[in-house]
């Protein structure tokens, strides 16, 4: 029989945990409403215990990214089962603990400026500067992971489909702004609840948290969407090609099934040809040459380097003319350490990539500019604003998922609708396996391929110049607030 400090004691690391995989779930999905708030609410209520917050951040991640576990089999890259096993394992636990790690100084800093007295006691103006200076570095945290390989989806980007009005505001604070908000409203709900149990009165602030709460939603969900034209046409190819079997498949097989999906868009009258990424061989040479403009993923050698990237093709075109080069790449998977060249394949089928250009800018000349995200690049918003600011006039992002689960897939649009809510710019999606079609400029979206079939679409994306605030300003505003905040925490002295 458990004694009262024992049960007291497992209380602490039970809610933390629970906190944490409620968060996870939610990312991406329509249970977003209902759990993140309450998972919010328990990263608040625990912040002041180390341990606490370290379990949340540990089974938030776990949850969240339990889709690197699809990484096994890799027996067919060499691996014994058990090595496959192993290695999928130690991956998704190893991002877990980083993910723990993180949550656990953003606790320490809580803990350096939140907890020194008593949280209902204090004064409210500097209890609004600080809670404001705490959420804007999860939210300055979180830009600052998305420029490197090892973020993929955060708090900013988890919303879509859960609450698509709140993810409005995007527009004008981005994800990096709606991060901010969500950990606003989960101390919101924390302090309520600590207030009704210290019988304190509450009734004024719920209130006007409520009205603050409809406000955001009205706001972020007052939009225009670009009305639509049907003037032109672009051919998607969803084709279904399991990584797994792509060492099988010779480029006659792939010249066959392309000149399929050129026949569809041609009796379509489609301007335009799109193939996800790995499509093409390296350096393909279409015997036939190309019929339609076409814009084809594939690879490409450059200085004796690998390169995975976006080919562009003109009618008549036997090799590719015009390309841009996946600048992020998976770590292991596709960039490997130099001093590890000899084992260049990774976990991948084609490891030992190399990163292009930066820039997320390209103008095939046979199209309108366009902002390209080849895969995992989709994660990172600020090159594909910098993009669109440059005058890009339509997302294209070109992906392969496979082997990965439904619950990536969800993640995936998730990030590839709140890009296209940041910048009001179609986001015409093409991917091996899913999701491919085309999501609106308001992030709802217009068409969705079925998943795992190979298919051929025609989307009608609208090509548009115009620029929300946050395409014209990004994260600047939020920097501005957070260098403020900081100013005001450590500066000025608020009695």
């Amino acid at each position: 029989m458990l004694i009262p400090t024992q049960v007291k004691s497992l209380r602490q690391y039970f809610y933390p945990c629970l906190g944490g995989i409620l968060g996870g779930i939610s990312v991406s999905t329509h249970f977003w409403l209902i759990f993140m708030p309450i998972s919010l609410f328990i990263l608040w209520k625990g912040s002041e215990r180390r341990i606490a917050n370290f379990c949340w951040g540990f089974f938030f991640i776990l949850i969240s990214h339990s889709w690197l576990y699809d990484l096994h089999p890799l027996t067919w890259l060499g691996f014994s089962k058990l090595a496959s096993i192993s290695i999928a394992i130690l991956i998704l636990l190893f991002c877990a603990f980083w993910g723990g790690i993180l949550v656990y100084l953003w606790g320490l800093l809580v803990e350096i400026i939140l907890w020194k007295e008593d949280v209902f006691k204090m004064k409210k103006l500097s209890l609004i500067v600080k809670v404001f200076f705490l959420s804007l570095t999860w939210g300055i945290g979180e830009l600052i992971l998305s420029q490197t390989p090892f973020f993929w989806i955060g708090l900013g980007e988890s919303l879509i489909p859960g609450d698509i009005y709140l993810a409005g505001l995007a527009r004008w604070i981005g994800a990096s702004g709606l991060c901010v908000l969500q950990i606003l409203f989960g101390f919101w709900i924390f302090y309520i609840q600590g207030r009704w149990e210290r019988k304190l009165y509450f009734k004024k602030i719920f209130l006007l948290g409520i009205l603050v709460f409809i406000f955001l939603h009205l706001f972020g969900g007052l939009t225009t969407p670009i009305k639509r034209n049907y003037e032109y046409p672009v051919a998607i190819w969803q084709t279904n090609i399991p990584t797994r079997e792509k060492f099988k498949i010779n480029d006659e097989f792939i010249e066959e099934k392309l000149s399929i999906a050129q026949k569809y868009a041609l009796s379509n009258k489609a301007k335009l040809l799109v193939a996800p990424e790995g499509t093409l061989s390296n350096n393909f040479y279409s015997s036939k040459g190309i019929k339609v403009n076409s814009l084809l993923g594939g690879f490409r050698n450059s200085n004796n380097e690998l390169r995975s990237s976006l080919l562009g093709f003109q009618i008549g075109d036997k090799s590719f003319t015009t390309f841009i080069d996946k600048n992020r790449l998976v770590p292991i998977g596709e960039k490997i350490p130099r001093f590890l060249d000899s084992f260049s394949r990774g976990l991948s089928a084609v490891g030992g990539i190399q990163p292009g250009s930066d820039s997320r800018f390209f103008d095939p000349k046979f199209t309108p500019p366009l902002a390209v995200a080849i895969c995992y690049e989709i994660s990172d918003g600020l090159k594909i604003r910098k993009a669109i600011s440059s005058g890009a006039k339509l997302i294209i992002t070109a992906a392969n998922l496979d082997p990965y689960p439904a619950k990536l897939y969800n993640q995936f649009l998730s990030l590839a609708r709140l890009r296209s809510i940041e910048n009001m710019k179609n986001n015409l999606l093409v991917s091996n396996t899913g999701p491919s079609g085309l999501i609106q400029d308001d992030g709802k979206i217009i068409k969705i391929l079925d998943y795992d079939v190979e298919q051929n679409e025609i989307v009608f994306p609208n090509f548009s110049s115009e620029k929300t605030f946050y395409t014209k300003f990004g994260d600047k505003p939020i920097l501005f607030l957070f260098i403020l905040f900081v100013g005001l925490n450590f500066f000025w002295k608020i009695n």
